[in-house]
């Protein structure tokens, strides 16, 4: 049987570290962040810290990545004698990102597989972390897919948001909208359905409250699992973002891999400063 080399492929919404990015050597398809001036390319041509300071005074929007960006990247894998490509891409429900590599996909001579996560941020860019060390442990491309799909439906995301009104401005505010500007001071938690639908998990008035909250939900989401992975990403929130990571390792001390992260421009689009999301993926 010839060889198989196994690339990896992953949406920048995915919010994968980027020392892991460049440790596993991800390809990225970023997404386009549009202000009034012209569209960026989220991690490539803006960073996060970028993004948000002109968040602050200019609205912005987002575009999946462009067929060329996709196409570009799976040329280049192939180029690199790739033979094999896991995608990972953000919730179906939320981009046209998965669609859209499933159709450029069949157009090359790669063996692809494109993973919907169902899910957005760290609790995608799980599936791509955990395809690298299943690649770095000598899996087969197929034992990866089977491992990695069954993985990602039990993996799960947590977001705190102090403002709802960039999700209402961008229009991507799911099972969320019924909620917004209600109640003062109410700090939602969202979370991902099985759908890969945005809806709020969790209503609490207070920043504090809403953390202890976020605490719990991934304390049950953890459960009795032996083999846990967990993720804490901000958006310009870094202070709260090491606070919750310190309770969060005190809490759960067997927690196989710990990451921390930035919350990626075209995310936080539609979530706005100061958000912290945790990711947690049940490997039992």
């Amino acid at each position: 049987m010839p060889q198989e080399k196994i690339a990896i492929l992953v949406d920048s919404c995915s919010d994968v570290p980027a020392a892991v990015l460049e440790a596993a050597d991800m390809a990225l398809m970023p997404m386009n962040v549009i202000f009034r001036d012209r569209a960026y390319e989220d991690r490539v041509t803006i960073t996060p810290a970028e993004f948000y300071r002109r968040q602050a005074t200019e609205r912005a929007t987002t575009a999946s990545p462009t067929g060329k960006h996709i196409m570009e990247a799976l040329e280049r894998i192939q180029a690199s004698g790739y033979t094999h490509v896991i995608a990972v891409c953000i919730s179906a429900e939320l981009s046209g990102t998965y669609q859209e590599t499933q159709l450029l996909a069949a157009d090359t001579d790669l063996t692809v597989h494109v993973v919907n996560t169902r899910s957005v941020g760290i609790g995608s860019g799980f599936a791509a972390i955990y395809a690298a060390a299943l690649r770095s442990a000598g899996k087969s491309f197929q034992e990866i897919v089977d491992e990695v799909e069954r993985v990602t439906a039990q993996t799960k995301v947590f977001f705190y948001v102090p403002s709802l009104k960039y999700l209402q401005a961008g229009g991507r505010i799911g099972k969320v909208a019924g909620m917004a500007g209600t109640l003062l001071n109410v700090k939602p938690i969202i979370s991902c359905d099985a759908e890969g639908i945005y809806y709020p998990i969790a209503k609490v008035r207070g920043e504090k409250r809403t953390i202890t909250k976020l605490l719990a939900l991934v304390n049950d989401a953890i459960g009795d699992a032996k083999r846990v992975n967990v993720a804490v990403c901000d958006g310009v929130n870094p202070e709260l973002r090491v606070s919750v990571l310190g309770k969060l390792k005190a809490a759960h001390p067997n927690v196989l891999e710990w990451y921390a992260g930035d919350v990626s421009p075209a995310l936080g689009v539609h979530t706005g400063p100061g958000l912290i999301g945790v990711g947690v993926q049940v490997l039992d």
